[in-house]
Parts: structure tokens; C-alpha cells; sequence
């Protein structure tokens, strides 16, 4: 596999570029006094002097140009947004080159990410990308977790349909915006003002599900150039259905037959836990076994035969044994349902002065599915005479017993997604000052609902009033037993979060005096902001229901009162902070050729302490066709309100077995824990950190823009980031393959109920050192032709350097193209999109690339043409595959009030590549693919309407 050039898409778009060249090679390389014309993606194909006088993100200074500034800024204006395909802002941000590491909706299941959706620029994370809302901040998602997982804003809540344009600003911007603007800045500016009213409908239609249905209609009153004002109101509805795991056979199994290298091998995620129940006997002659098994020689539905005497952990069984296929019950696009309302005021008071209000409510409702809740009792007290073990042969001493209770259905997941956005500004102009103020009220509330849920002690009493038959297959439960069950099992509310934003902020701009290539600029300003956060769990969650099904709360703390698996009771927390800062900037065009730039912040923080970042740069237009930008910079980012005060907390159990090691073993030792003697899950637990300290970064760009003829652009921003004290939790994977090295507070203890056990604590802590390094490519044409006009752009995005320290003084490690900790950083990333425009009609073709990586390593069995395992288990690295998707878009405009649009997403219908990976940040329990870096989707017919009036 060649990674060292960016392959299929970029090839694609530098031929079609010369192509297109080669069809205007008479226009003439013309001056360009002011600076390399914008590309269509950079000014919605508006003309720069019908441009408002506008504050471009990157920069404190009103200008007219995002090209003006020396800070790669990305401008996607509604024309782009319409052609990219994307239907959701979430889909329009993720599928940008610069784009990774950000959280998908799909990975809420199994993943607990609260169907949050992100974005992050250049794999940083969703914590360092700022995002905005008409230049103002948004409130965090609700529901972050304790480790700073899903801190970022919920993309989900914020409708693609009121959208004009996003600015994506790609370098550190601390020095101007505060803490968390390390990585980058994407501000997304709503629709006001506009001169006709449309409604749109719409529907996109994969094959066997994930099916979406989208209406939306914007209405503007008035007009702030004619009367001096302007009201404008929108709403947009989306509905998704869910994407069943059996809808796709390279996801709906358990077991997975894979060649590899010339041989054929098996894996096999074994979950003995079903219906019937495995049972091991330890007097009688039964054994382990599954009951159907041993009586008919086959499983029931929904599980295989699973046969492999050479696996380690299960060299005490007696095979075969049924394997539950939990992965078939998987939701791989889970449920959605997003509704919005947005209403934006302007006021012209004077030519100079004005009010702007905006208000966004937005609701996002995602609902996943897993397998049915599991349980295994040890010890159970039974009767060879009990009706259910009677003929089985199972003795009158006490027996294991692992069950599903397939009965009472899948696992429901309701995770509900609230944005409330109030925004006032007033901007203005005096004595030579121009100036803004605004104020905002933010509030993101996050609420999570299960349903066929159950407590360990739920589950106990159930067996032990006989309202179980743990050995007869799925649907043959009595009635009155499977009423029991649900009047058992826990349905409604399991945990909450709110997180709340107010802020107020001023800033002025003016010149100061003249230079020899225009007037020295200067901008100062000043911000005040509270920061809010509440989590509360429900009862259940707290350990505090003695009755799930009849809510009855208990007199205490009981551990059997938690959910199954749940070994650490949630508790409620609340948190509160005021964070201010202080800015200036400065731009000293020195030369009519060369224009540097500076500027400096203060921020203090009231848990964190005060920080002080600065920032210089420089822009200089070496030729008419050429421009040269640097700049440097430092920054700084505070732990979230939730990594240094949430409370400790269960989250789960870990992602797969773990092998017992010496220094596992000696770990557990020395935390009074139960030695290890095999390889086994552990118990996750998670929680905040006041000890955390700053993370501290400096970061620069080089970048360059030509023209080398009218219509045509060529860019590119070399970047790094260096951080220090970066913030995070040691990943899993690497605590256990490193157990005795990774910080001593990475191991805690949990009491299961048979005393202490070693469990892994997600505690976030400062990790050490990240050095990131990339270049960022554009190249845009569009030129008239004999067919009409063509508009074409490439944008690529390529990592060079990710070095980490994955745990603090521990060796370096690079995830670009490598996944063995469970998350890889892709290589290359990019898109090129082509569109010829003609009398009325638009078609467009896109190419989506990104490179291929090396999968985390898993162990797999050989097996031979008649699928019997042949030796032992080899660890494997299985290597994702290059891809490349290929979309059309074809728009026809009818009248002038018409407008439609047609077209398929994955023309050729093209398959995730096959990954057998089970861990790591962000990952779902999805098998077989990896939903991350893949959409199971496939191919999609897209169809919308627009009528404008």
C-alpha cells in the first residue's frame, strides 16, 4: 500500500485542475492589489464589494477579506454547503479534511457518548476546537463526562438549514479567544436578513434502514437596508430511522471467518451468557453447557456453535458451547430526530449603530439498541427435582449459571439533546472607535433514559422465586413469568446533565496612524463569563431503588441495587465557575507589500489560576499572484468543570479481557485486590481530578497562497502544535500493557460483593507532551467554458508528525496510520469536488479519500476448509484498506422559485474494510467495522425540493 502521496482523490483533482486550466490557458496571470481572490467554498460566490464590513473568526479587527488576515481561515458559504451533499451540519463539519478525531453519533452505542456528536481539528480533540455561534460562544454538551470526554459543543443541535456560511479557522487562536480555542475555531454564522423565503423538504434512502426525512422553511419580514430592520424566522425538522446490524453481513456476526496473508483464520467475540442459559454443574454430570445444545445438538436463534479447544481462557469447559451473537442486536446508525426554531432580530438605529438578538432552540433525540441485559450467578442454589434442571443431570449442589434475558428485548438507549441560545450584540461606530458588546445566555441540557434494565438483586430474586425458566429457549417464557420480568426490569430516566454558559463581551477596534502600506490598526476588548454544571443521576443510578418496577426507594445503600455490571454508585454533582480575560491586537502594515501582526491575552480563571498567551504574525504579498502568511503563537487550555469535580463514579467494564500478567499481578497485590489467575474483564470506574494543572502550548503556521491565473488558487499551510501537560486519561489498552509504569492513581479497587477486585480508574490526569505537525492543501479553479461554467476544489489534509506520551514520562508513540491502542490518526484526508454549471442546472461529482491504517492487534484462530480451529491463537494486525467514495448531485432550477435536487451518496456502493478492533476512544461495540472512520450506511438516493417565494 503506497501512503506516501495523497493517492486516488488528489490525483483525481490535479488532473481535473490542469484540465480546466488547459480549457482557459488565455486568461492572463492578473495583479492582484489587495490579496489572491477568495475561492467559491470562501465567499458563498458573493463579489468582495458586496461584502458587509464583517469581523472575520482568526482576528480581533473588522475586515472585508478572510484572506486579509494572516491566519488560514476556511469560509463555507451557502452555495458550497448545498453542493457538499451533507443534509446535517454534523455531516457538513466531519467530512472536512482537516476534520478527525471528533465524536460520531453512531459511537452512542455501546459507547456511552450520550448520542453527542463533535468536531476537531487536526485529531486534537473536541476540547480544543472552539465553536461559535454568530461569534459567540455556545454552552458545552450537557452530558461531558468526567474524564473530559464530550466537552466540546453538541454539532447536532445546531441545524444546517438556518446556517450562510461556517469559518473554520485551522491555527491556535488562545491569544485571542481564551483557553479553549487551542486548536482552532469553527464559527458558524445563521441566516438573518434575507430577501426571500423559502421551505425546503427533503429525504436520503440507504438500503435497510438509517432512513432520513427532513422539512424546513425560513421566513424573513422586512429589510434592514429598506426599512431599518429585519425579523427572520426558521424551523427544520429531521427524522432518521435506525440501521439494524443484520442489515449488513459484514457487521451482523460474532464470529468472523477472515483471510489473512494466505490463511484462514477465525475470531470470536464468545458471549456464553443466552437463552438458554449455559450452566456449569460442579457435582453432577451435566458439565458446562448450554441445555439445547446438549438435548438437540443446536442453538437456539441468535446463537452459534462455538468449538475451540485451544482458547486459553475457556480450557476448563467442556465444548462446544452456544455464543450469544450480541452484535446482530446492534443499532449501527441509531434512531434520530433533531427539531429546531430560530428567530434572529436586527435593528439599524443610525447607518453606524445597530442590534442584533438571536435566539436557537434545538432539540436532537438519538435512541440505540444493544443486546438484552446479562447476568451470571456462581453459586446458585438448585434441585435435580426443580422442573426446570429436571433429565439434565445437574447435581443438588449449587451451580453457575450465565443468562440473558433475550425475553425482554434489546436494550434501549433514549438520549435526549436540549440547546438553548440567546444572543444580543450591539455594534456601532464612535469617535473613530468601532465597536461591539454583546451578551449571551447559553444552556445545553442532556437527559439519557434506558428501558429492560435490571438490578443485580432484580435479577436474584427472580431466579430465586422460580419466575425464571433459565433453560428453555427465546419466546417459551410463561406469561405469568415474563410479566414478572417486566414488572422487574427498570424503564425511564438514568442519569442527567446541564451545562450553562453566560457570558458578556466587548470589544473596539480603531486606526491609530498612517504606515507605509495603510493604517496601524489596533483592537482591544474584554470578557466575563460563569461557566455552570450539574449532573444528577436517577435513583437507580444512585443504588437507591429497592423495587425497580415499582420505584421503591430503598432504606440504604445496597451494591445489589445497582444496575447489572455497575459496581460504584453515580453521585450528583454541581459546579460553578467565573472565568475573564483581557485582549489587544495590533496590525502594522510596515510596508505596502508587508503586514505584521501581534496580540496578547490575559486570562484568569477561578480554579485554574491567570495564564498570559501571545500570538505574532505576518503577511506579506510577495508578488500580485502570490501571498506568504506566518504566524506563531502560544496557548493554553483550563481541565473542564467536570475533570477536576465530578465525582467517582461506574462506568462499565472494560472493552475485552485482559491477560493476567506479572505486573498486573503485582499491581492488584498492592492494592489488597484479589491476585488475577486469567485473563478477565475489569471494572471501570471514572472521576474528576482537582489536582490537574494547565495544559500549555505554542503552535505555528506557514502558509502560502497563489494565483497563477484568474479563477484558479493554490494553497498551502504547513502547521505544528506542541503541548504540555496534555490532559487526558491513560487509554486502556496501555494500562494493561503497561500496568506497573502508568501513574499509580491509573488502578483502584471495587467491592463486587466478594470483596476488593483491581479496576481501572479513568481519572483524568496530565499525560505529558503531544507534538503535531501537517500541511493543509487547497486548489480551486472555476472558468467559464463551451459547456458552461466549471468550479472545482480540492482540499487535503495530510499528518506528518502525532507524537505522544501515552502516560506521563512514559516512551513516544505515534497513532498516524497505526491503531494499536485502539485509535489511529489517518495519514491523508481529503475531498475534491467538481461542478459544471449550466442554464439552470448544477451537477456536481465529489471524491471522499482517506487513508488506510494498521488495525489493533486481536487474536485469531486458524481454521481449515471445513471451519475446525487447527492451533492456537495468533495475534494479527489487520490493515484497513484506502477509500475513496464517489458522490452525485445534480440541481435543476426551474423558475426562479424551483428548485430541484437530486443525487447518490456512494455511487458504487463501497464497504467498510473489515476491523476487528474493540477499544478505544470513541469506539462503539460495532463488529467487523470500524463506525469511526466508516459509514455503514453505503449507497444513498438523495431528493429535495426548494421553493423559494
Amino acid at each position: 500500500m503506497n501512503r506516501s502521496c495523497p493517492l486516488t482523490a488528489v490525483a483525481w483533482a490535479l488532473a481535473v485542475l490542469c484540465a480546466t486550466l488547459a480549457t482557459g490557458a488565455s486568461a492572463q496571470t492578473a495583479p492582484i492589489p489587495a490579496s489572491i481572490p477568495v475561492p467559491a467554498d470562501q465567499a458563498g460566490h458573493q463579489p468582495a464589494d458586496h461584502l458587509p464590513a464583517i469581523q472575520i473568526t482568526g482576528t480581533a479587527l473588522r475586515g472585508t477579506d478572510a484572506q486579509a488576515a494572516a491566519v488560514p481561515v476556511t469560509v463555507l458559504g451557502r452555495a458550497d454547503i448545498e453542493r457538499s451533499g451533507a443534509r446535517t451540519t454534523t455531516e457538513l463539519l466531519q467530512q472536512l479534511p482537516v476534520m478527525q478525531g471528533m465524536t460520531q453519533t453512531t459511537s452512542v452505542v455501546g459507547n456511552d457518548s450520550r448520542g453527542y456528536a463533535s468536531v476537531s481539528i487536526h485529531n486534537l480533540g473536541d476540547a480544543y476546537t472552539l465553536v461559535l455561534l454568530n461569534g459567540q460562544r455556545v454552552a458545552p454538551f450537557g452530558g461531558q463526562l468526567s474524564n473530559g470526554a464530550l466537552s466540546g459543543v453538541d454539532i447536532n443541535t445546531i441545524p444546517l438549514a438556518m446556517v450562510e456560511r461556517i469559518e473554520v479557522l485551522t491555527d491556535g487562536a488562545s491569544a485571542l479567544y481564551g483557553a479553549d480555542a487551542l486548536g482552532g475555531v469553527v464559527n458558524i454564522i445563521t441566516r438573518r436578513d434575507g430577501d426571500a423565503n423559502e421551505a425546503t423538504a427533503g429525504v436520503t434512502w440507504p438500503r435497510g434502514g438509517a432512513r432520513e426525512w427532513r422539512l424546513s422553511a425560513f421566513k424573513s419580514v422586512g429589510s434592514v437596508e429598506d426599512a431599518g430592520q429585519n425579523l427572520s424566522l426558521g424551523v427544520s425538522a429531521m427524522r432518521r430511522s435506525a440501521l439494524r446490524a443484520t442489515a449488513r453481513d459484514y457487521a451482523r456476526d460474532a464470529i468472523k471467518d477472515f483471510n489473512f496473508e494466505g490463511q484462514r483464520y477465525r475470531f470470536a467475540d464468545v458471549q456464553d451468557a443466552g437463552a438458554p442459559a449455559t450452566i456449569y454443574d460442579f457435582t453432577g454430570t451435566f458439565g458446562w453447557a448450554n441445555p439445547m445444545l446438549k438435548l438437540t445438538g443446536r442453538c437456539p436463534s441468535g446463537s452459534y456453535v462455538y468449538d475451540n479447544p485451544y482458547a486459553p481462557f475457556f480450557s476448563y469447559q467442556f465444548f462446544p458451547l452456544c455464543s450469544y451473537n450480541y452484535a446482530g442486536d446492534l443499532d449501527l446508525v441509531p434512531e434520530q430526530a433533531q427539531h429546531s426554531l430560530m428567530t434572529s432580530f436586527t435593528r439599524q438605529f443610525t447607518p453606524d449603530n445597530k442590534l442584533q438578538l438571536d435566539l436557537l432552540l434545538s432539540r436532537s433525540v438519538v435512541t440505540s439498541h444493544l443486546a438484552p441485559v446479562a447476568t451470571g450467578f456462581y453459586g446458585l442454589d438448585v434441585l435435580s427435582s426443580s422442573p426446570a434442571f429436571a433429565g439434565l443431570g445437574v447435581g443438588d449442589n449449587p451451580v453457575n449459571l450465565s443468562y440473558r434475558f433475550v425475553d425482554l428485548g434489546r436494550r434501549g438507549f433514549e438520549d435526549t439533546s436540549d440547546l438553548a441560545h440567546l444572543a444580543a450584540r450591539l455594534e456601532g461606530r464612535l469617535h473613530g472607535w468601532s465597536w461591539s458588546a454583546g451578551l449571551s445566555y447559553s444552556a445545553s441540557y442532556q437527559r439519557s433514559d434506558i428501558e429492560h434494565a435490571l438490578s443485580t438483586n432484580a435479577a436474584k430474586h427472580l431466579f430465586d422465586d422460580g419466575l425464571v425458566n433459565p433453560v428453555v429457549a427465546p419466546g417459551q417464557q410463561t406469561a405469568s413469568d415474563l410479566a414478572a420480568q417486566r414488572a422487574a426490569s427498570y424503564n425511564g430516566e438514568w442519569l442527567s446533565g446541564r451545562s450553562t454558559l453566560a457570558e458578556l463581551q466587548w470589544l473596539a477596534s480603531r486606526e491609530l496612524m498612517p504606515l507605509p502600506g495603510g493604517p496601524l490598526k489596533w483592537a482591544v476588548g474584554a470578557n466575563l463569563r460563569r461557566e455552570g454544571l450539574r449532573f444528577q443521576p436517577s435513583l437507580f443510578a444512585q443504588g437507591m431503588l429497592s423495587d425497580l418496577g415499582a420505584g421503591t426507594m430503598a432504606s440504604s445503600f445496597d451494591a445489589g441495587n445497582l444496575r447489572l455490571g455497575d459496581t460504584v454508585p453515580m453521585q450528583s454533582s454541581s459546579a460553578s465557575r467565573y472565568v475573564w480575560g483581557l485582549l489587544s491586537e495590533w496590525q502594522a502594515p510596515v510596508a505596502p507589500a508587508l503586514t505584521l501582526g501581534a496580540a496578547v491575552r490575559t486570562d484568569h480563571d477561578e480554579f485554574a489560576g491567570q495564564a498570559w498567551t501571545g500570538k505574532t504574525s505576518a503577511r506579506w504579498q510577495a508578488a500580485p499572484n502570490l501571498m506568504w502568511r506566518a504566524s506563531l503563537g502560544t496557548g493554553f487550555r483550563t481541565p473542564t468543570l467536570n475533570q477536576m469535580r465530578s465525582p467517582g463514579r461506574s462506568d462499565g467494564v472494560t472493552s475485552k479481557p485482559y491477560d493476567c500478567t506479572a505486573d498486573l499481578q503485582a499491581v492488584a497485590v498492592s492494592l489488597g485486590a484479589a491476585p488475577c489467575s486469567a485473563a478477565a474483564i475489569y471494572p471501570l470506574v471514572v472521576g474528576g481530578n482537582g489536582d490537574l494543572q494547565p495544559e500549555k502550548s505554542v503552535q505555528a503556521n506557514l502558509g502560502l497562497r497563489l494565483a497563477p491565473a484568474a479563477g484558479y488558487v493554490l494553497g498551502a499551510d504547513l502547521w505544528a502544535v506542541h503541548i504540555h501537560d496534555r490532559i487526558g486519561s491513560v487509554d486502556e489498552a496501555v494500562a494493561f500493557e503497561h500496568p506497573q509504569a502508568v501513574p499509580a492513581s491509573t488502578w483502584t479497587t471495587v467491592d463486587t460483593g466478594s470483596g476488593p477486585q483491581l479496576a481501572l480508574q479513568g481519572r483524568p490526569t496530565n499525560l505529558g507532551t503531544l507534538m503535531s505537525s501537517g500541511l493543509d492543501l487547497l486548489a480551486s479553479a472555476r472558468r467559464p467554458t463551451a459547456i458552461g461554467v466549471i468550479d472545482t476544489q480540492m482540499r487535503a489534509t495530510v499528518m506528518l508528525r502525532e507524537d505522544s506520551q501515552v502516560y506521563p514520562g512514559g516512551p513516544w508513540f505515534s497513532a498516524i496510520d497505526d491503531g494499536r491502542y485502539g485509535a489511529a490518526t489517518l495519514k491523508w484526508r481529503a475531498n475534491w469536488r467538481t461542478s459544471l454549471i449550466r442554464a439552470g442546472w448544477t451537477h456536481t461529482l465529489t471524491a471522499r479519500y482517506q487513508s488506510g491504517y494498521d488495525d489493533a492487534p486481536i487474536t485469531a484462530y486458524p481454521v481449515d476448509a471445513n471451519g475446525q480451529v487447527t492451533g492456537p491463537g495468533q495475534q494479527i494486525r489487520l490493515k484497513a484498506a484506502d477509500q475513496v467514495l464517489w458522490d452525485w448531485q445534480t440541481s435543476w432550477q426551474l423558475d426562479g422559485t424551483l428548485q430541484l435536487t437530486a443525487g447518490v451518496v456512494n455511487i458504487f456502493d463501497t464497504k467498510p474494510p473489515l476491523s476487528l478492533n474493540q477499544g478505544g476512544a470513541g469506539k462503539g461495540q460495532m463488529l467487523g467495522y470500524d463506525e469511526r472512520y466508516f459509514d455503514a450506511r453505503g449507497r444513498m438516493l438523495m431528493l429535495e425540493a426548494r421553493l423559494t417565494f
